[in-house]
């Protein structure tokens, strides 16, 4: 996409109403109103240019850390009780918030890891944050790539962003996303989509 300065932007309403002189006056105000309004859209999309690099390694850096521990500690339960490290397990809460876990063991073995990962402090709060910042992540990302790629504004994105820095962690913006995925949720009475689960050895 080629861009073109202010200077330049401001000046295509001054050479198209030296082209379309003849025209009649009110015609030339809708140009002229048009055209402002593709400048200032233009000018808007330079000016959120900051907003759209927000720190996404970061981001990404952080939820890293918590994947890698709720892997390593799903990975220990099965050595725990000496089964198949390549056993496929899925994580997911149930409607009362618990971990729920499922996967090719028997359902002893199942309840065994389920009821210690329940109990274990460090791994809810890892999956609390998994389970809420991974589609918060997924979206921003995506939203990222397309500005970048085709140079165009998101309002839906801008709206979850903050002028204010401090308030732009992923936890921030997680909490707003989730807010505005509710209230759409209840406008259209249905559920905004499936729940979260993680999975290994899938």
């Amino acid at each position: 996409m080629t861009q073109i300065s202010t200077e330049q932007a401001l000046q295509v309403p001054q050479q198209l109403h030296g082209r379309n002189a003849n025209d009649n006056s009110s015609l030339d105000q809708n140009n002229r109103k048009l055209l402002s309004d593709d400048a200032v859209t233009l000018l808007n999309l330079r000016s959120n240019s900051s907003i759209k690099k927000i720190k996404m390694n970061e981001y990404k850096n952080e939820l890293g850390q918590d994947k890698a521990f709720v892997k390593e500690t799903l990975g220990s339960k099965l050595a725990e009780y000496k089964l198949n490290p390549n056993t496929k397990l899925s994580v997911a809460k149930d409607p009362f918030g618990q971990i729920e876990l499922k996967g090719t063991l028997l359902q002893s073995d199942l309840e065994k890891i389920t009821h210690d990962l329940n109990n274990h402090p460090t791994f809810k709060d890892a999956f609390n944050r998994l389970s809420q910042q991974e589609p918060t992540l997924n979206y921003v990302d995506n939203v990222v790539k397309l500005s970048s790629a085709y140079g165009v504004t998101n309002s839906l994105f801008n709206s979850l962003i903050s002028e204010e820095s401090e308030y732009n962690k992923l936890n921030d913006i997680a909490h707003r996303y989730e807010a505005l995925k509710t209230n759409e949720a209840h406008s259209e009475e249905s559920n905004s989509g499936a729940p979260f689960k993680f999975e290994i050895n899938a």
